[in-house]
């Protein structure tokens, strides 16, 4: 069985991202409120977020894509957006930072599985050429059969999604689930990169390496995080 993506004369890819956003802001909030984070806190915080994941995602992809003039989305450029809007926020408020840092990194693959239903019918990150089951066949300027790479993203991250809700709300630090739920995030979605249309075959490709750019460096956001609001330290 093939899945057959017609050509659409608009594209719905856009609608699909920042709706994608919005629900996983909507779980995020639901995490922050079961943890007793105050409504105002949320409110801004989330302002304050959603402006620095979408224009840092925006910038990113603009800065990675080959035509300039191109309107898209990175997915890595959002992570790292995001974290550098919880942590303003949290320097701001200093309201159960810890809280609302887990709620959007545990969210953050909900985002990015869902977004994948904006590239699926879009055309765009689909896998190698592939003939097989589930194979993705479309028309138009993305013409070919491909290996269902946008749907296994899709799979994988809201699976993930899953595990990190168990992880916040067992581990009693929230910041070592912080620091495992990104390391977990970076060595999928390094693996992923293997499935997809653009990559050279190498052992590690051009995408791969922003994938550990786009790690680490959520790891130094959140690390001078903690600094910033001495999370972690024994009270004196």
């Amino acid at each position: 069985m093939k899945i057959y993506i017609p050509e659409l004369a608009w594209s719905p890819y856009g609608l699909l991202v920042l709706s994608s956003v919005a629900i996983g802001f909507a779980a995020a909030v639901y995490l922050m409120r079961k943890s007793g984070v105050t409504k105002n806190t949320i409110r801004y915080t989330c302002l304050l977020t959603a402006v620095f994941t979408v224009t840092n995602s925006v910038v990113v992809n603009r800065l990675m894509n080959e035509d300039p003039g191109a309107l898209g989305f990175s997915g890595l450029g959002a992570v790292v957006g995001m974290i550098l809007g919880v942590l303003i926020s949290g320097l701001i408020f200093r309201d159960k930072p810890e809280s609302v840092m887990a709620s959007f990194i545990a969210t953050a693959p909900l985002m990015y599985g869902l977004a994948k239903s904006g590239c699926l019918i879009g055309g765009c990150c689909h896998g190698k050429e592939y003939e097989g089951p589930l194979a993705i066949v479309y028309s138009g300027a993305n013409g070919g059969s491909y290996f269902p790479a946008q749907i296994v993203d899709m799979a994988v991250f809201i699976a993930m999604f899953a595990v990190n809700l168990i992880l916040v709300k067992k581990m009693k630090n929230k910041l070592t689930a912080i620091y495992v739920i990104l390391a977990a995030l970076t060595v999928v979605r390094f693996l992923l990169e293997y499935l997809k249309y653009y990559h050279d075959g190498s052992l590690i490709a051009s995408g791969q390496v922003s994938v550990l750019i786009a790690g680490a460096a959520s790891v130094v956001l959140v690390t001078v995080w903690k600094f910033l609001l001495g999370i972690g330290k024994e009270p004196a």
